[in-house]
């Protein structure tokens, strides 16, 4: 493959189902033959990173966006060699080796694609979205059981630095997205259907 990978960015607010929809989408990809690499955005919080005084980490400051636009940059060239991890509990970032074939990147996260929208603009922008009440059960049940912190500090995070932050950085990027998922089961075919259009246009335009 000569031509550059397609990027398709997934936005959305915390524990809206991004992680999810990105990996069924991925499977319905491979169901038709288009193989697609998954990374998260929450893999680029900095290292030791001293919480913002006002969103903690609920902002795009708290995003590595050098490190960020450089590895999108060398996935959508298919030379990356290293995942970059980052770990919610210690706060440390490390690497693993990247062995996969892809012609589509899917990059998820509620802090991210903010960053790649003047540099890197994806050829796809999916905002997943989801009712308030839902997603702070969601994430209650996931800080809780995988981030050890306490209910009180989940929802004392949620109503002063996470609803703030997703007004500020995250709420925008819906008016610019050019597909809304409500549904998985609905969203992801819709997905496909257009992955499948735009890699058939770039195919087209190949030498």
């Amino acid at each position: 493959m000569d031509r550059p990978a397609l990027l398709i960015c997934i936005a959305g607010p915390s524990a809206a189902g991004k992680t999810h929809f990105s990996g069924e989408l991925r499977r319905s990809l491979a169901r038709t033959g288009i193989p697609a690499v998954h990374f998260g955005s929450d893999d680029y919080y900095r290292e030791h990173w001293t919480p913002d005084s006002r969103y903690g980490f609920d902002t795009v400051d708290a995003i590595d966006r050098d490190a960020l636009i450089r590895d999108v940059q060398a996935l959508i060239e298919r030379r990356l060699q290293h995942r970059r991890r980052y770990d919610m509990g210690t706060r440390d970032v490390s690497w693993e080796s990247l062995n996969e074939i892809w012609e589509v990147v899917l990059l998820e996260g509620a802090f991210g694609p903010q960053l790649l929208m003047d540099h890197l603009r994806p050829d796809l922008l999916i905002y997943v979205s989801a009712s308030l009440p839902i997603r702070v059960i969601r994430r209650l049940r996931r800080d809780v059981r995988e981030r050890q912190r306490s209910s009180l500090s989940v929802l004392r995070q949620t109503v002063m630095q996470m609803l703030p932050g997703e007004r500020r950085f995250i709420y925008p990027l819906r008016d610019c997205a050019d597909l809304i998922v409500r549904d998985v089961s609905t969203g992801c075919p819709q997905a496909v259907k257009r992955i499948e259009a735009l890699i058939k246009t770039s195919r087209a335009a190949a030498p």
